[in-house]
C-alpha cells in the first residue's frame, strides 16, 4: 500500500471516530439538565419570590377556599381546603423517604382548633401511576380518609393483595399490579371511607357541594368531575379525571396526567353542550389551570385550553405546574411553554413547583375590588446557576463544544503541524 493510500486510510478513520464522537456528545445534550445535575455541574440558589407570598395569600383565609400544589419532586400533590371546614387530598406524589407531603401537612394544614389535621375528608387518586400514588399510603396512615376515597376504574392486581373495591369497577375495566398502587387502593380504604370510582357520567358521584349550604348561599362550591368519559383506556393516565373547582364565580381546572385522549373525549362533551356541560358557553373560563401530566406535549391541548379559557382572559390566567428540577422527562415541555404563549397565556403567569416551590392559591374576598377574586403565592424562586470546576463555571453544553474543539484539533491541526516538521 502506497503512502498516500495509507494516509488516505488514517484520514477517513480519524474522520469516522471524530463524527461518532461529535453525534454522541451532540444527541447528550438532549439531556444536558440532567447531566449538569449528575456531575454537579450546576447548582441553585433560592432568590425571594418577586410576588406574592404563600405567607400573604394565606393569612385570614378562614372560610374561603385554599389551595397548595405541593413541592413533592417530579409527581403531583395538591390539598384543598374548602369553607364548610372539609379538607381535600388530591395525590399524594412518589415515595419520598424525606415525607416532603407530610411534613407540609403538619405545618400548614390545621383544623379550627389550630392543630394539625386528623384526616382528610375526601381523597381523590387521579390514576395508578407512582409518581402520582406512591407516597398515599404513607399519608393515609397518617391522615385517613374519612368521608369519600376517589379512585380510578382500574383493579389492584398485585399478588397476594384483593382489591376491596373491585365490585364497584365498571365496564370492562383493566388491571394494574404494582405496589404502590394495591398499597394506595388499600390504604384509601382502611380510614371507612366510601371507595367512589370516577366515572364523569355517573350522576350520583360526579359532584361534590357542602353539606346543607345551597346554591344560593354563602360558602356554596361546586367540584364537578368532567371525565373520564369511558370505562377502560390503554393509556392509564387517562382515568385522571377532569375537574373544575368553583367558588364565588372562581374557577380552577385540575386533570391529573390526563393526556390529548381524555381531553378530546371531554372537549367532544363540551361541545355538545348538554346537562352539566352546558356550563362550557363561549363566556366560559377558569381563573386557573394545573397543566395536565406536569406540563408535557401529550396533554393541555389547544382544544382543551380553548375549552376551559377565552381568548380575552388568558392574559389573567394562572398557569400551574408540578414538575420535579432537572427531572428525565423534561417536563414541561418547550412545546406546551410556546403554546402557551401563542395563545395569549402570560409568562409572568406561570408558576412552577420546580421553580417556586410550593404554591398556594386562595379565593377569597377582595376588598378593593369589592368581589371574590383569586390570590396566587409562592415563596422562593430557584435560579440554576454554574458551577463547574473550582473557579473555571462550564456547564455541559461548554464542555461538549470544547471537547469537539480539542478533538478537531488533536485529530486533524496537530497532524499537520508535526508533518510539516517531520519534511523539514
Amino acid at each position: 500500500m502506497s503512502r498516500a493510500s495509507e494516509k488516505k486510510k488514517t484520514l477517513i478513520l480519524k474522520l469516522i471516530i471524530f463524527a461518532v464522537i461529535t453525534a454522541a456528545l451532540l444527541i447528550s445534550l438532549v439531556w444536558q439538565k440532567q447531566i449538569n445535575a449528575a456531575l454537579g455541574l450546576t447548582g441553585v440558589t433560592e432568590d425571594e419570590y418577586g410576588g406574592m407570598s404563600t405567607d400573604t395569600v394565606l393569612a385570614g383565609s378562614g372560610g374561603d377556599l385554599n389551595l397548595h400544589f405541593v413541592d413533592v419532586g417530579q409527581g403531583d400533590a395538591c390539598i384543598v381546603e374548602l369553607p364548610d371546614g372539609r379538607n381535600m387530598l388530591i395525590d399524594s406524589g412518589s415515595s419520598d423517604r424525606e415525607d416532603k407531603l407530610i411534613a407540609y401537612i403538619d405545618e400548614n394544614i390545621k383544623g379550627d382548633d389550630g392543630k394539625t389535621i386528623d384526616g382528610f375528608d375526601i381523597v381523590i387518586m387521579t390514576h395508578s401511576d407512582e409518581d402520582h400514588c406512591g407516597e398515599m399510603a404513607d399519608v393515609l396512615g397518617r391522615f385517613p380518609a374519612k368521608d369519600r376515597f376517589y379512585r380510578p376504574n382500574q383493579e389492584a392486581t398485585r399478588s397476594g393483595f384483593s382489591d376491596p373495591g373491585k365490585d364497584d369497577l365498571y365496564g370492562n375495566y383493566n388491571g394494574k399490579n404494582t405496589k404502590a398502587y394495591a398499597e394506595a387502593i388499600g390504604a384509601g380504604y382502611a380510614g371507612g371511607a366510601k371507595g367512589v370510582v370516577t366515572n364523569a357520567l355517573d350522576d350520583s358521584q360526579n359532584v361534590i357541594t357542602p353539606e346543607n349550604v345551597g346554591r344560593d348561599e354563602e360558602g356554596y362550591y361546586e367540584i364537578n368531575f368532567y371525565s373520564p368519559l369511558k370505562d377502560v383506556y390503554g393509556d392509564y393516565n387517562n382515568y385522571s379525571p377532569i375537574i373544575v373547582l368553583e367558588y364565588n364565580d372562581n374557577r380552577v381546572a385540575l386533570s391529573g396526567d390526563a393526556e390529548k385522549e381524555a381531553e378530546a373525549d371531554f372537549v367532544a362533551k363540551a361541545s355538545e353542550g348538554e346537562g352539566r356541560y352546558s356550563v362550557f358557553t363561549e363566556e366560559f373560563t377558569v381563573q386557573a389551570i394545573k397543566l395536565g401530566h406536569h406540563g408535557s406535549r401529550t396533554s393541555s391541548s389547544e382544544d382543551y385550553l380553548e375549552t376551559m379559557t377565552t381568548a380575552a382572559s388568558r392574559k389573567d390566567v394562572r398557569i400551574i405546574i408540578s414538575c420535579g428540577k432537572d427531572n428525565k422527562y423534561g417536563h414541561p415541555h418547550e412545546e406546551v411553554i410556546e403554546r402557551l404563549a401563542k395563545m395569549g397565556f402570560s409568562d409572568e403567569n406561570i408558576l412552577r413547583t420546580d421553580i417556586n416551590g410550593s404554591i398556594a392559591m386562595s379565593i377569597k374576598f377582595d376588598e378593593t375590588a369589592g368581589a371574590y377574586a383569586l390570590f396566587v403565592g409562592a415563596d422562593v424562586v430557584r435560579v440554576e446557576t454554574s458551577v463547574g470546576f473550582g473557579a473555571v463555571k462550564l456547564t455541559w453544553l461548554e464542555i461538549v463544544i470544547v471537547v469537539i474543539v480539542l478533538s478537531a484539533i488533536v485529530m486533524f491541526v496537530v497532524p499537520l503541524f508535526t508533518g510539516r516538521k517531520r519534511r523539514r
